[in-house]
């Protein structure tokens, strides 16, 4: 069977008088303590954001002692360097505008050059036509002469070494001609003979040509001659 004890009364300790001085300081201390964090917290809960607000207006703070000698000097090299630009933009407008000016300069030159030649074409083909007209009528003007040179050799005949005259004309050539058929006992008349001229020689005496108006009398003076 349990048995219910009772403790022994605890024998009180003996506590001098500046220990129960000392320890009510202490807890007057910490009560006081107690008191004015429990004020703290209830005068600073409405004004947080307040709190906050002053935080982040100082975040926004502007920042003072900007030198102005210095943002004097950034407005004056800005404006020197948009001068500058201003006047390089001038510039350029004046290369474009006279690069411009020689462009429609050359295209009116290329313009030119374009007509004159087709121009040139133009005449060259009337040239070309103009030049095989002269041909063919060169080739007729040729084949005439043949004929009438065959024609004269057909009815001419040439006499050799008889000196010229310092003034020789057809007509004493003529004269010559019929002095010289009437030694042949052949009678000749001014309208038997055609024509009757020297040909062209750079040595020697050069031979009279006789061309006569037929046949007929060309070869009665070739059969005279023949008798002699």
């Amino acid at each position: 069977m349990p048995i219910n004890r009772t403790p022994p009364p605890a024998s009180p300790v003996p506590v001098s008088s500046d220990d129960t001085s000392q320890s009510q300081t202490t807890r007057t201390r910490a009560i006081d303590a107690i008191e004015r964090t429990t004020k703290l917290h209830s005068e600073s809960a409405p004004d947080i954001p307040s709190l906050t607000l002053n935080v982040s207006e100082r975040k926004k703070r502007k920042h003072d002692g900007v030198n102005p000698n210095i943002m004097s000097y950034m407005s004056e090299m800005f404006s020197v360097y948009t001068n500058e630009q201003a006047k390089h933009f001038k510039d350029l407008q004046i290369i474009v505008s006279s690069i411009k000016e020689q462009n429609d300069e050359l295209k009116k030159s290329v313009d030119t050059m374009s007509s004159k030649y087709d121009e040139f074409l133009s005449r060259l083909s009337v040239l070309e036509a103009e030049k095989r007209q002269d041909r063919y009528i060169i080739q007729q003007l040729q084949e005439k002469i043949e004929n009438m040179e065959r024609k004269s050799r057909f009815s001419g005949i040439e006499i050799r070494n008889i000196p010229k005259n310092n003034e020789e004309s057809k007509e004493n050539l003529c004269s010559t001609v019929k002095k010289l058929g009437e030694c042949l006992n052949v009678n000749l008349r001014d309208s038997d003979i055609k024509d009757v001229y020297r040909t062209n020689s750079k040595t020697g005496t050069r031979p009279i040509i006789v061309e006569f108006n037929s046949v007929i009398i060309k070869e009665k003076m070739l059969h005279e001659v023949k008798k002699i």
